[in-house]
């Protein structure tokens, strides 16, 4: 029984690639850096508000990794305090505040995939909170609740599973180490 929380706690670990990490005036999906290619409907600067909003179809990739969903708002904290203005859309809101994904959530790396209703990451706190028929796939492992809480700095993940229960499906051979 240890084993299979400790596997479903690392199995949960790994969606930490979902923390879009604030960069100065950016946001990032994957830990490589790089480019970021975004496409959508439609894309909205909202400089009063400090966000920016897209919308219909979102899908971001940088590097390996994939973020799609219906709609993405991207808030901004401010500028950053003695940094230079910068000629890109989101350039003068400084640093991302909060990034919210809604709609058909799939994030995707080469180690995972998950998917929800609705993804928020929060810079104040570190966190990401993934809410509505969540699923995490690693391998042939998965994971599925209502509600999944994770504190990136912590390494600490909570699935709750709501009005229901939370469910795990641990294939044992596709774990590291483990022979079938």
């Amino acid at each position: 029984m240890a084993l299979r929380k400790a596997a479903g706690a690392a199995l949960c670990l790994n969606i930490l690639g979902f923390a879009l990490m604030a960069a100065p005036a950016c946001a990032q999906i994957s830990s490589e850096g790089g480019p970021i290619y975004i496409n959508s409907a439609r894309t909205e600067s909202l400089e009063a508000e400090r966000k920016v909003l897209l919308v219909g179809h979102v899908d971001i990739q940088q590097g390996t990794a994939r973020l799609r969903a219906d709609q993405v708002t991207i808030k901004f904290t401010g500028k950053t305090a003695g940094a230079p203005a910068s000629s890109s859309v989101v350039g003068g809101f400084g640093q991302v505040e909060s990034i919210v994904a809604e709609g058909n959530v799939y994030y995707v790396t080469p180690e995972l995939k998950a998917k929800s209703e609705r993804g928020v990451y929060e810079l104040a706190t570190d966190t990401i909170t993934m809410t509505g028929k969540v699923a995490l796939m690693r391998d042939r492992d998965v994971a599925e609740g209502a509600t999944l809480r994770m504190e990136v700095k912590n390494r600490r993940t909570t699935l709750e599973g709501g009005n229901g229960r939370t469910r795990m499906v641990i294939d044992p051979s596709s774990q590291p180490g483990q022979t079938p």
